[in-house]
């Protein structure tokens, strides 16, 4: 057993680095400078890139690489979404027990994912690289010098605030156009919860996300749940309020 859990994890780790470096290889044709950790690339050219087909099968394979159970047959794939103060937590905690649920003899296996990768704590190799982008740092800079950890930088390639949540708006958007074909794979509408009490109207879940998840449920490939407080058990329906129709309102 520690063998294997010893193989499993060097898999892995194996699996990191060799997508991280070649996300990084290949985005150095599209102009980016790095120094250290930190990936100054064209803002241009990111905004291209999560808004293309492409970049949703890009977090498909992803995601199967660290579970390949997210892409079998009968699998009952779970993805999660927040926004607003507080709501972070109490996501990670359900999908954390969503992911340690046992299956009962003839029913589905459970697997909870987030824009952030496979389970919570397996990120996907293109959110690692959005995270060294550093776009929010970059969209708040002050006479285009950038702080990074407390290190200023002149950005090669500036950023206004509203690209930068164009960014992470469309990586989200993605992100949930995943649901199509974990739909596909498994034949199984996909569940969808959603921790956005106290959401801001102009964040990225109401901008960018819900409308994602409207068209979805309307396809067919998603079932949405609203949780009514921060203790919502996926496990008692009455915790939760479905359907995209009957979303939380936004501040």
């Amino acid at each position: 057993m520690i063998n294997f859990n010893l193989k499993s994890l060097f898999r892995k780790s194996f699996i990191i680095f060799v997508s991280v470096f070649s996300l990084l290889y290949a985005a150095c044709g599209n102009n980016i400078n790095i120094a250290g950790t930190n990936i100054f690339t064209n803002p241009a050219n990111k905004i291209s890139d999560t808004a293309s087909d492409a970049f949703t099968q890009q977090l498909y394979s992803e995601a199967l690489a660290y579970e390949p159970l997210l892409g079998q047959s009968g699998t009952q794939v779970h993805m999660g979404y927040w926004s607003g103060k507080g709501n972070h937590g109490d996501l990670v905690r359900v999908l954390d027990a969503i992911n340690a649920s046992t299956a009962a003899a003839g029913q589905a296996t459970n697997k909870a994912i987030w824009d952030e990768g496979a389970q919570t704590s397996l990120q996907y190799p293109s959110y690692i690289v959005m995270t060294f982008e550093h776009w929010y740092e970059r969209g708040s800079a002050v006479d285009g010098k950038v702080t990074i950890f407390g290190v200023q930088y002149t950005d090669p390639f500036p950023v206004t605030f509203a690209q930068a949540d164009q960014i992470w708006g469309q990586y989200s958007q993605r992100y949930g156009d995943t649901a199509r074909l974990f739909y596909n794979a498994t034949g199984n509408v996909v569940q969808v919860w959603c921790f956005v009490n106290g959401a801001k109207a102009n964040r990225i879940f109401f901008t960018y996300e819900y409308p994602e998840l409207v068209k979805l449920e309307a396809e067919g490939v998603v079932s949405v749940h609203f949780a009514k407080t921060d203790l919502s058990d996926w496990t008692v329906p009455s915790d939760w309020t479905d359907g995209t129709a009957n979303a939380p309102t936004p501040l």
